[in-house]
């Protein structure tokens, strides 16, 4: 069985697939969208194997371990998702499968550039009989109109912290408690983001740094006194970026009275910038990610962002 196999089969694009396959109106294509990439690529399975067992998917036999192994001969995925690879796969979709349904799966559409995306559109628009693709998509906007409206679209929304821990709850893991807890609470209802964060135990002593040292972000002096808590080593000034970006645009949602599920540990910060500040500070951690690329000096990255940041917090206030 999946690992997240009980989740996945509780969420509407599931259900509905399901309700397709009981009145006998399997679509031609089924777009899966959400920005979950590990829940989207576990819903692909799953969806192949209700498409393919007898049973809909029980995950026990032969044609749902075939799956679950990556051996099924009537499912297809392209090698690459470059030029050759996209137009080799769409071949095999003229080739005569084994069973009834053969099943043409690529995970990722939206990596897939839109000049070669178009080399899908005559399998789309001339649909064969037998013949059922599976497109993955986390950034909806990458993707052709043209597939998108010749697909029917099945959105995966974020999973509720309830969801969650009950699941976590029924299936051991081998790891504490307390560490499940904390992911849960951060990974805003994405798998993808608590499975990392279940592996990276130090994650939440980072973060709590970061938290306090945007608290105590007042003065010049207290800035450098600050910016000697966190250790750079090892690369790890882009984590503490994207650890910042994520707690500001989190506090950025709830400014704006947006619910988000979780996260209450950065609540501490809601009184201490403005929505203006917030939005500023975004486009300044952008702009020190792009100077780690240009090789600039690590600690004077941090040293120029936090100056930048009071600036705006003054300007802003």
């Amino acid at each position: 069985m999946l690992r997240y196999s009980a989740l996945l089969k509780d969420t509407k694009p599931y259900l509905t697939l399901q309700s397709d396959l009981a009145v006998g109106k399997l679509n031609h294509c089924y777009m899966i969208m959400g920005e979950d990439e590990l829940a989207v690529d576990g819903l692909i399975d799953l969806s192949c194997e209700a498409i393919l067992c007898k049973e809909r998917g029980c995950g026990k036999c032969v044609v749902c371990q075939k799956i679950e192994d990556k051996n099924h001969e009537d499912i297809f995925e392209p090698k690459n998702l470059k030029a050759d690879g996209i137009r080799e796969f769409v071949e095999k979709v003229y080739v005569k499968s084994v069973g009834d349904i053969k099943i043409m799966i690529i995970r990722a559409l939206d990596k897939v550039d839109p000049k070669v995306q178009n080399f899908l559109l005559k399998s789309l628009e001339e649909p064969i009989d037998g013949v059922v693709f599976l497109l993955g998509v986390i950034r909806q906007s990458a993707v052709l109109d043209t597939i998108k409206s010749r697909s029917k679209k099945l959105t995966l929304a974020p999973f509720t912290k309830k969801q969650l821990t009950d699941f976590f709850d029924d299936n051991y893991i081998g790891k504490p408690k307390s560490l499940v807890e904390e992911a849960v609470d951060c990974c805003l209802g994405s798998l993808a983001r608590c499975e990392s964060l279940l592996g990276d135990e130090e994650y939440f002593g980072d973060m709590s740094e970061v938290i306090f040292i945007l608290k105590e972000l007042t003065s010049t002096k207290v800035n450098l006194k600050m910016q000697k808590r966190l250790d750079l080593k090892d690369g790890k000034l882009a984590r503490y970026l994207d650890i910042m970006q994520l707690i500001c645009g989190v506090l950025l949602k709830r400014k704006s009275g947006v619910f988000v599920e979780g996260f209450e540990r950065v609540n501490v910060l809601l009184d201490c910038f403005n929505i203006a500040t917030l939005v500023n500070f975004n486009e300044l951690i952008i702009e020190a990610k792009q100077k780690i690329e240009s090789y600039c000096k690590d600690e004077n990255i941090l040293d120029n962002l936090f100056i930048k940041m009071m600036e705006v917090k003054y300007l802003c206030r």
